[in-house]
């Protein structure tokens, strides 16, 4: 009995340990790295019964009821990656192709480093209402929407979409002209303006 007992208390000491190195190691990241870190956190997950184009245009109304915008889209493998915030409020969205007529929407909302579960809640509230009441045939509004380019040059291919007007997340790249952005995937692309204007 002896035995067990210091095992089980060996184990429990392991447990805590590990959750101690977790914290001290968030911690030490620095804080560009820490707010990226923030989006990987699982947030709220939902399936709704719609194809890929109208579970897009969901996202977007329903980010727009709550004075959000989809401030840059970019399509991966499997959907779309979709970033939104204003300044105070940031987040991503996945929408994941499950069958023609099923897509899983996954938000992580956060506010600095503080993981925004109840407003995750509220935006899935928000995007299944938009959603039920949409027309099949209902689409993204790409207007005042520009480009983002695989390498700074119009003649590139095209990698993703931001909204123009909007606080983006830029470097000055080596050409003039363009900015250097970054990806909810993590990829770069390029957009066409300066520090002062933000976009094209």
């Amino acid at each position: 009995m002896g035995n067990l007992m210091r095992l089980r208390m060996l184990a429990l000491s392991f447990l805590l340990l590990n959750g101690c190195v977790a914290v001290a190691a968030l911690s030490a990241i620095p804080g560009a790295l820490a707010n990226h870190a923030v989006d990987f956190f699982s947030g709220q997950e939902t399936s709704l019964p719609l194809d890929m184009q109208v579970s897009l245009a969901s996202v977007q109304q329903g980010l727009e009821k709550m004075s959000l915008h989809v401030n840059v889209l970019e399509p991966v493998e499997d959907g779309y990656l979709v970033e939104f915030g204003n300044g105070e409020l940031d987040g991503d969205i996945h929408l994941k192709r499950q069958t023609e007529q099923l897509t899983t929407m996954s938000i992580s909302a956060h506010r600095g480093l503080s993981h925004q579960e109840s407003v995750e809640e509220a935006m899935v509230r928000a995007i299944t209402d938009v959603s039920e009441q949409l027309a099949a045939d209902v689409r993204f509004d790409f207007d005042g929407y520009g480009r983002v380019y695989a390498k700074p040059d119009k003649k590139s291919g095209e990698l993703a979409w931001f909204r123009k007007g909007e606080k983006l997340h830029v470097d000055e790249s080596r050409m003039v002209g363009w900015l250097k952005l970054k990806l909810p995937s993590g990829k770069a692309g390029f957009i066409k303006g300066s520090v002062k204007d933000g976009g094209e």
